[in-house]
């Protein structure tokens, strides 16, 4: 009974003794486990060719937007063309009553037969009074006052000439028409209204061509040039892109901006319509063999254009080291100074990471 109850004790001692040793291994190891980094993107710096581009971005208006007006005050009976429409120059756009225009051409269709008339009356009248002086069947001033009828005949004729020419634009006036070819992108009345002359009745766009207009950084003046050719996409239309040409470039830097203007001119197209955003991008250079970080791996204030700062990852520790930038690209932005071409770099710094912080980089390679 003695011996059993010894050899009980001793194996309790031995188990005990091996789980003591079990714990002091696993607080050892605990104690002893590398505390894990912060897990960052990273990727490695490379050196490629890099287009040196001037990147804008604003609306595409058209070339020319005007507002059909009524020229003469008259009811509003027919709309020939709406919103929409395609229209060719000269057009008819919409047709107002005529009747008041119309009476008013007969009358001074009429007043012109009349003046006429009477200029061939006084035209008898003076061949008459010429030959009478010559058989002395009159005197001089007989023949005068014929001329001066004359003269008074002739200038009626110019007045009633001028008076119909007016009666008739007045009447053609009733007809409104396109000014130039284009679309008619909104109509401001309905059939039936009776306008005033000046009334707004139709708004054209000319959108053969279309205009784009930004405002392009002074950094960037004396890159872009007339002529240049522009790659032009809409925000709007998925997988749109047109060829360009820059138009025009505004030679004036705006003091509080410090901005240029830019107008590239767009070929128009069946669903290019004017509003809508856009973004142009001009090719001005290209840099051979440059040494090329992406945008997210640099940490920039706005206050320095050409400096930034990034982090680069060696044996598992960040060190935050200044840049000198060069050309500046949407995929890729040149480092002149302080990167060279195998150098590891974090994407998108946390806003925990210092300089001397354990990371565990997630290489990505570009």
């Amino acid at each position: 009974m003695n011996t059993t109850r010894l050899l009980l004790n001793l194996a309790a001692g031995s188990l005990g003794l091996a789980l003591a040793a079990c714990g002091g291994a696993s607080g050892s190891t605990a104690a002893t486990a590398k505390p894990k980094g912060l897990p960052v993107r990273t990727t490695t710096v490379a050196a490629r060719d890099l287009d040196d581009t001037v990147v804008l971005t604003g609306t595409l208006r058209p070339r020319a937007q005007i507002q059909v007006v009524a020229q003469v005050a008259a009811r509003l009976v027919k709309i020939a063309r709406d919103e929409g429409s395609r229209v060719a120059s000269g057009e008819v756009l919409a047709v107002l009553d005529d009747a008041d225009y119309r009476l008013a051409h007969a009358r001074a269709e009429a007043a012109l037969a009349t003046a006429e008339a009477n200029r061939a009356h006084a035209v008898a009248e003076k061949d008459r009074a010429a030959s009478l002086l010559k058989t002395g069947g009159i005197t001089d001033r007989d023949r005068l006052s014929a001329d001066v009828a004359l003269q008074v005949a002739e200038a009626s004729v110019a007045q009633a000439k001028a008076e119909e020419s007016i009666a008739a634009l007045q009447l053609g006036r009733c007809q409104i028409t396109a000014p130039f070819a284009g679309r008619v992108a909104k109509r401001h009345v309905d059939a039936g209204a009776m306008l005033a002359g000046g009334t707004p009745v139709f708004t054209l766009v000319d959108d053969a061509v279309l205009e784009f207009r930004a405002a392009a950084p002074s950094t960037d003046w004396g890159k872009a040039k007339v002529g240049a050719d522009v790659d032009v996409t809409a925000d709007a239309l998925a997988g749109y892109h047109a060829k360009g040409r820059v138009a025009r470039v505004i030679p004036l830097v705006d003091e509080r901006s410090r901005s240029f203007d830019v107008v590239v001119e767009v070929p128009g197209g069946r669903d290019l319509v004017g509003g809508l955003f856009a973004r142009a991008s001009i090719r001005v250079g290209r840099v051979a063999g440059a040494l090329v970080v992406p945008p997210q791996a640099l940490v920039r204030d706005g206050g320095t254009p050409g400096e930034a700062q990034t982090f680069v990852v060696t044996g598992g520790i960040a060190e935050r080291r200044p840049v000198s930038l060069g050309v500046e690209a949407p995929d890729g932005i040149q480092v002149v100074k302080g990167l060279v071409a195998g150098d590891v770099v974090v994407l998108d710094p946390p806003v925990a990471l210092s300089s001397g912080s354990a990371v565990e980089p997630q290489t990505r390679r570009e």
